[in-house]
């Protein structure tokens, strides 16, 4: 198995961690109430941010691109084949994986819900990286 495929399946795996964290209603109050809770979800964004920037990585240098940080390589997507849409929306994913990485105690509960509700892009691009594997 490819490294490129070994992220995907890993980046299915917390996808499918998240949809079943969201399956019951997640609020900020929540977050704040419950440590464990905010870790959980926290760390599986993280996770899911981070791999999404290490496969458009993959996928920048596999064409050639050049990228001098995150969000750069995730813009790359563009040149390499996703749509448009997908890729702006696939781009604040670098400064979310920053502000928990670098300010976790500044973290905004409301945009970590916000982030849990809008996987979508995710699982699209999960569904491209995957027709491109062949799988």
């Amino acid at each position: 198995m490819s490294r490129l495929a070994e992220r995907l399946s890993e980046l299915r795996r917390y996808l499918g961690h998240l949809r079943r964290l969201r399956s019951r209603p997640v609020s900020a109050a929540d977050l704040r109430g419950d440590l464990s809770l905010r870790n959980d979800v926290v760390h599986s964004l993280l996770m899911v941010a981070q791999m999404v920037i290490d496969v458009a990585g993959e996928l920048s240098a596999s064409h050639g691109l050049a990228f001098s940080d995150y969000r750069a390589a995730v813009e790359n997507l563009r040149p390499v084949g996703f749509p448009d849409a997908l890729v702006g929306r696939l781009a604040r994913l670098p400064g979310f994986r920053n502000v928990v990485v670098r300010g976790y105690l500044r973290l905004d509960e409301e945009q970590v819900v916000r982030a849990l509700e809008e996987l979508e892009p995710v699982e699209e691009f999960v569904t491209l990286v995957a027709r491109r594997l062949g799988e």
